[in-house]
């Protein structure tokens, strides 16, 4: 609930930067409505109208998405569940805030159109799950106007009092200058101090050219589809290639074509990763990050575990000692004896308790005569 306040005064100073008819997106990675359509609710009706949501979906063919949220409940810390302000506690009441509840119908509410938010649900396309809200300001805020007004006035009565002395005073307190009153130029303004960094400086972000030599190894060892160019290192020293990161095209050239005007925190899915020389071919092992992505990419060195072969692996009690091949089934040894020492992808597939397909891929490292699942060791348990 705390999360709401924090929130709306980020939003509200962003609006506050715009010009008119400037557009802004909200969007967070929660699916609380109290940080989400609550958020936008306050927003649009503090705005008395010169704020309003702007119809996305449309610009979005393709993604899987439910309209935003035109009512909810809320909940304090102890999980009691409130329809309305009117059944919240006094000792709830300093967490719990009236703005954090639907507003109630009416012409006023049905105008802000919070169907025009979008929720984007884990299972609608194998993602996390967004909350995404467009807003456009329309005309300066009430708030503004308000600032604004004051500024004015005031400026205006201490103008107008000092034109009145410079007059009275025959010029004099300007030198004997006649027609210009005392204080009505504005003085030298500072320049502003630039710091010479802003914030951290970031390594910057190098695409591989075509002709890089960890194509053709990475293409002999995985049977990688992708192109190489389209993998990038973050490395001052181009030749420590530590890490390999996918992007796609139109990611590229946004990266690329905006290196002096954009800091970029972070991009790419990480794919592969330099390992220290085990016996491998090859110098890179799969990442558990870029497993999902790569698995349909690559045509090599992908092993299909059965459950007790997973279970093997996964509730192995020594973690510094991975489980030898002769513990495997039959047909699971079969595959390991076939493939050469080195980052494998370990897919297992089955059925749910519901009949519906399941699928788990994790990384693996297939030794002389062990294999091993890269799975934390606190994570093994599920």
């Amino acid at each position: 609930a705390n999360l709401h306040g924090v929130q709306f005064r980020i939003l509200k100073r962003g609006i506050e930067m715009l010009e008119i008819g400037g557009r802004i997106v909200y969007s967070t990675c929660s699916l609380n409505p109290v940080e989400d359509e609550a958020v936008i609710a306050r927003m649009l009706l503090e705005a008395e109208g010169c704020v309003e949501l702007v119809e996305i979906a449309d610009t979005l063919p393709g993604l899987g998405h439910t309209k935003g949220l035109t009512t909810w409940v809320t909940s304090d810390k102890k999980g009691n569940i409130y329809k309305s302000w009117d059944e919240v506690p006094e000792e709830a009441k300093t967490l719990v805030r009236p703005h954090m509840f639907p507003p109630p119908p009416g012409d006023n509410t049905d105008k802000l159109n919070l169907h025009k938010c979008i929720r984007i649900l884990p299972h609608q396309q194998n993602t996390g799950g967004f909350f995404v809200a467009l807003l456009e300001k329309k005309a300066q805020c009430p708030w503004e106007k308000q600032v604004k007004k004051f500024g004015n006035k005031t400026n205006g009565t201490e103008a107008n009092s000092t034109s009145n002395e410079a007059t009275a005073n025959g010029g004099a307190a300007n030198g004997g200058k006649e027609g210009t009153p005392e204080g009505s130029e504005e003085p030298p303004k500072k320049k502003p101090k630039v710091p010479k960094f802003f914030g951290f400086r970031e390594d910057p972000y190098i695409y591989l050219q075509k002709d890089d030599v960890i194509g053709p190894e990475l293409e002999a060892y995985y049977g990688l589809k992708l192109s190489i160019d389209l993998f990038l290192t973050r490395c001052k020293d181009e030749s420590k290639k530590n890490n390999l990161y996918f992007t796609t095209e139109a990611v590229k050239d946004i990266v690329e074509n905006n290196k002096e005007r954009v800091k970029i925190i972070n991009t790419g899915v990480k794919a592969f990763t330099k390992c220290e020389h085990k016996g491998s071919e090859c110098d890179y092992r799969i990442a558990q990050e870029g497993v999902l992505m790569l698995l349909n990419h690559i045509s090599k060195r992908k092993l299909y575990p059965s459950k007790s072969d997973m279970e093997t692996m996964l509730l192995n009690s020594d973690f510094d000692t991975p489980p030898e091949i002769n513990l495997m089934t039959e047909e699971f040894k079969k595959q390991l004896d076939e493939t050469s020492t080195g980052s494998v992808a370990l897919i297992f597939k089955d059925k749910d308790q519901f009949g519906c397909d399941l699928s788990v891929e994790i990384v693996g490292w297939k030794g002389k005569s062990s294999v091993r699942a890269y799975v934390p060791k606190n994570e093994r348990v599920h």
